[in-house]
């Protein structure tokens, strides 16, 4: 079995990187996560595949394109789950204050 063009692993890379959108979006993280390790073992493969012209080729500048966008909408779902999580620790660690704060009141009141 030879070596995969850089084409061929290029078209592997969109597949993932379009996967993973589809699962960031249903929020499945464990599987988010399995395809973004799956696509960081490509990343060397590309790297070390010989410069056919593909990367400079207009189709191959509209699929890295089309990567790059849906790069952009996983980072900015990273993100926006971050903040939703920052977020919540937020609202708990008020009411983990509020309460000890309430159960210590109320132990002192008896």
């Amino acid at each position: 079995m030879g070596e995969k063009t850089a084409q061929a692993l290029w078209q592997d890379y969109r597949f993932l990187t379009k996967e993973m959108v589809k699962f960031i979006t249903k929020q499945d993280m464990e599987l988010f996560y399995k395809l973004l390790e799956q696509r960081g073992k490509l990343q060397p493969q590309i790297e070390r595949a010989p410069d056919d012209g593909f990367k400079d080729s207009s189709a191959g500048q509209d699929m890295l394109n089309e990567v790059q966008q849906d790069n952009k909408f996983i980072i900015e779902c990273l993100q926006s789950r971050r903040n939703r999580i920052k977020k919540h620790r937020q609202v708990m660690d008020v009411y983990n204050v509020t309460g000890s704060v309430h159960s210590n009141r109320t132990n002192w009141e008896r």
